[in-house]
């Protein structure tokens, strides 16, 4: 299986409501498309968005990624993110919050 793991800090509160509506609309394209084993998402602080996506392969996160409401999304980050940060990874364990949180901070790779 592969997990793929994001996290996201808002430049500022003010972009929670902007923020959670395409929030939203990815957590369910996720849930609906294919090879999509498992979508997870949690915060801190209403400053820091993570998620915990776990997929059949890579090539269906990937294909996910660059489609619909995600790739909205990734051209709109810099309305409202200071900061994105993604890892992925083949595993038969995937974390439980406390280890991806872990995870993403040590080695996640900052996005465009």
């Amino acid at each position: 299986m592969y997990v793929s793991i994001t996290r996201l800090k808002l430049k500022s509160i003010w972009q929670l409501p902007k923020f959670a509506s395409l929030s939203n609309k990815v957590a369910r394209q996720a849930k609906a498309s294919p090879g999509n084993l498992k979508v997870r998402l949690s915060n801190q602080w209403f400053r820091y968005f993570y998620t915990i996506t776990h997929w059949n392969t890579k090539e269906a996160m990937q294909q996910f990624m660059f489609h619909g409401e995600h790739k909205v999304a990734m051209q709109r980050w810099g309305d409202f993110a200071s900061e994105v940060k993604a890892y992925g990874f083949e595993t038969n364990d995937p974390p439980k919050w406390k280890e991806a949180r872990l995870l993403i901070k040590k080695q996640g790779r900052i996005t465009s």
